[in-house]
């Protein structure tokens, strides 16, 4: 670890600025700072500080970082990351890259074992493949500047074995040559801040070994504010005004659209910015423009890349606990709004884009999985979320909650991707306070291995008031745990002393947002951790709570006649088991006896409607009338019928339809009529219902409901 701040005189200034930190919070809420930072996902490597970073108009690139060799790819469009090939040198830290077109060029840092390499290389972003170029000829250095100006990449200051360095070297990209330039005028340097900008290098700020422009008097490390730019068509440097605000060190910068950027890193006592500062440069009239902070603390040696009018922040090291974290969450903000959705159909479509990013959304609604009506389909929040507040929502039940809208919630942190950590084999809880009785049901755990473990539920002085032993597996689950939660405060959530002392389970130790609260009822404050104990996480995630419902009726059922079985709600249905409704509500079903329809009683007869049964259960005793071959069709229809029939003796024949009430409508008088009648009728002029055909001969009537719908 090449950071080094700690004596007396930095002890005071980084408690004052602690205090001023904690000052800030409290007058100018978090939103304010960060209202323009959005959080993708979450880099999928180890966190690690010194990333070399950079993009191409579709990805960004992480190499290398803490004497590490892997590379990733982050995706833009669909936002995940995936690794790719490891750098083909040796694992380094401390160095630096930048990019001409599609190719990335980097080197220096320095390796775990304290070589300074100057091996140089050239890597392709189409195809992901490398290449050495020629080395440099000078000597190898930690976090230098380095910078693209017109094909040509501009190399100087940064540190070795021997001290800051303030020597100036320019690599021709086409030739694949060094060449040293004049030295920077000012202070020997290293981590100096830097970007490229037209036909000119930007350098400035960093760390010297001797008092310079904006060091602190009060300090032993020598930061600065100085700022001076390098022009390389006359090899000529050319002090500018000096950065308006505290010198820094150990951050990361970027140039986009004609303006340069400096993003986090330390101040003027070697400790974290008070914010994650975000400033904007103007060659045009040398100044300077505050912009909102990145969310949480400043970071020291993060990286970043650009993509599109995107600048994204990643990775580095959080040293604002005195303990160091390496966190993993990555955060954008828009730089321009030349880029957006151009298409007018989407619901986030933007009249100021000019450049269509692949940002369109056609699905607005509540994004926050913890709302009751989060949509899952959604990509625009329409700040509709409707916050859960836990309560009993029986307006019978002696515990109704009339400020209540659901009986179960879940809160607490939903996974363990919003930050650093690993496994825990300690004793560590949760704090919380509950405001509602309730219940914890649940959780999700991150098991080391197959353990068994007695997950415990404290009051505020440590004593179990309730728990449960239950066996784990390896990896990600849901364990049950329905600890009986009473109003108090400060109570702990945790697991028996001792319990993880061999297989750990998940903590995060940076990035935890605290309070999280669970419906209203319950409010996880902090950790138990002796330091830092608001950045670090334990054990349980996506935690569901209930209250149950108090005095409510006890269940009963009713048949609704078809089939199906319901609650009343008032304790006075027919059955008192569903089970014993299920088994007598019986649905209606029909059978045909040749002569007429009736419901079997098992719900397994051959019609499902009585209709459907009359309309097919033909009286067999119609040849008791010397007709044979019924048929009408049709049945039911929309008013137009089809009658067949054979008469097989010489017979006089009536034919009407009749309706419920005995009102008729003759449809034919046949005399001493024998052989086939086929004929449709039009009854469209007939209200919709139940009508019977009937055919009267001397001796009998014969009847056949049909129906109208």
């Amino acid at each position: 670890m090449l950071k080094f701040f700690f004596n007396s005189s930095t002890i005071s200034i980084f408690a004052k600025k602690n205090m001023y930190r904690l000052l800030l919070f409290v007058l100018i809420p978090f939103l304010s700072i960060s209202q323009n930072w959005n959080q993708v996902a979450n880099f999928s490597g180890d966190g690690r500080h010194h990333p070399i970073t950079f993009a191409n108009d579709d990805y960004g690139f992480v190499v290398c970082g803490s004497y590490l060799n892997n590379m990733f790819k982050y995706d833009k469009l669909n936002d995940t990351w995936t690794q790719l090939q490891d750098f083909p040198s040796s694992g380094r830290g401390y160095a630096y890259g930048v990019t001409n077109g599609d190719k990335a060029y980097m080197g220096f840092g320095s390796t775990s074992n304290g070589a300074y390499p100057t091996d140089w290389w050239e890597y392709n972003m189409n195809n992901d493949s490398w290449v050495q170029k020629a080395s440099f000829p000078g000597d190898g250095r930690n976090h230098p500047a380095m910078i693209v100006v017109n094909n040509k990449i501009y190399m100087g200051c940064g540190s070795n074995g021997s001290g800051n360095l303030g020597d100036w070297w320019e690599y021709d990209i086409i030739l694949d040559s060094w060449s040293q330039k004049s030295d920077i005028i000012g202070n020997d340097r290293h981590h100096p801040y830097y970007f490229g900008i037209g036909d000119y290098a930007y350098v400035g700020f960093g760390h010297g070994s001797l008092p310079g422009p904006g060091s602190n008097p009060s300090s032993n490390s020598y930061i600065y504010n100085d700022f001076y730019r390098y022009d390389p068509s006359n090899d000529s440097w050319l002090q500018l005004n000096d950065f308006p605000s505290e010198a820094r060190v150990a951050g990361t910068q970027l140039s986009y659209n004609g303006k340069g950027y400096v993003l986090s890193g330390d101040g003027d006592d070697h400790g974290p910015l008070s914010s994650g500062e975000f400033w904007e440069y103007s060659p045009s009239n040398d100044s300077w423009n505050q912009l909102p902070s990145h969310p949480g603390g400043a970071i020291w040696a993060p990286g970043n890349f650009v993509i599109g009018c995107d600048v994204y922040f990643l990775l580095g090291q959080d040293w604002n606990s005195n303990i160091p974290t390496d966190p993993i969450s990555v955060y954008k903000y828009k730089l321009s709004e030349d880029c957006g959705c151009t298409d007018t159909l989407a619901v986030n479509f933007s009249n100021l884009a000019t450049i269509d990013d692949g940002s369109c959304c056609y699905v607005s609604g509540c994004m926050d999985p913890l709302a009751l009506n989060y949509n899952a389909s959604a990509c625009i929040d329409d700040g509709s979320c409707v916050a859960p507040v836990l309560g009993c929502t029986d307006t019978s039940a002696s515990n109704y909650d009339a400020s209540a809208n659901t009986t179960i919630a879940s809160g607490g942190a939903i996974d363990n991707t919003f930050g650093s950590g690993g496994f825990f084999n300690g004793d560590q809880h949760l704090n919380f306070d509950a405001y509602k009785e309730c219940i914890i049901r649940s959780a999700t755990i991150y098991s080391e291995a197959s353990n068994t473990i007695n997950f415990e539920l404290r009051n505020s002085n440590g004593v179990v008031i309730d728990d449960t032993t239950l066996t784990v597996s390896s990896g990600q689950q849901i364990v049950d745990l329905n600890f009986e939660v009473p109003i108090g405060n400060d109570m702990q959530i945790g697991v028996a002393q001792g319990a993880l002392q061999n297989v750990g389970l998940y903590r995060n130790n940076a990035s935890a947002s605290y309070p999280y609260d669970i419906g209203s009822a319950i409010n996880i404050t902090s950790s138990s951790a002796s330091t830092a104990p608001n950045s670090y996480y334990y054990f349980y995630y996506d935690i569901e709570v209930e209250t149950p419902c108090q005095g409510s009726p006890s269940p009963s059922w009713d048949c609704d006649g078809q089939g199906s079985c319901n609650d009343p709600g008032t304790g006075n249905g027919q059955y008192t088991s569903l089970a014993a409704c299920q088994s007598n509500c019986i649905v209606p079903s029909w059978d045909c006896d040749g002569n007429s329809c009736f419901d079997p009683g098992n719900g397994l007869g051959q019609y499902n409607s009585l209709v459907d049964c009359e309309a097919n259960c033909v009286n067999v005793s119609i040849e008791e009338f010397g007709l044979i071959n019924f048929k009408v069709y049709p049945n039911p229809s929309n008013g137009i019928f089809n009658i067949e029939f054979i008469s097989k003796v010489r017979q006089d024949l009536n034919i009407r339809v009749v309706n419920m009430v005995g009102e008729s409508t003759l449809i034919e008088n046949l005399d001493q009529f024998s052989g086939k009648f086929s004929q449709s009728i039009n009854l469209k002029n007939k209200s919709i219902g139940v009508y019977f055909l009937e055919i009267t001969t001397k001796e009998n009537v014969f009847r056949k409901m049909i129906v109208i719908d």
